[in-house]
């Protein structure tokens, strides 16, 4: 189905990471990912401002694999 799409700002788009505007039949991504990062850390942007005065981030990925793509071609 068609779409009209407003004003689009890409920063970056780096190796692993997808953009897609209008419909989109199917994603299959190429690789699987763990991400953690502290407060504030994803916050988006131009004019971001972020106190964290006491903060403590514990990442813990128990399991032993986090995605499977096996199937994605």
């Amino acid at each position: 189905m068609p779409a009209i799409v407003g004003p689009i700002f890409i920063r970056r788009v780096v190796d692993d990471s997808a953009a897609f505007f209008g419909d989109v039949f199917a994603i299959s991504p190429k690789c699987t990912d763990s991400s953690g990062g502290g407060a504030g850390t994803f916050q988006t942007g131009d004019y971001g401002l972020i106190h964290n005065d006491i903060n403590k981030t514990t990442f813990t990925d128990a399991d032993v694999m986090d995605g499977s793509q096996s199937l994605n071609l």
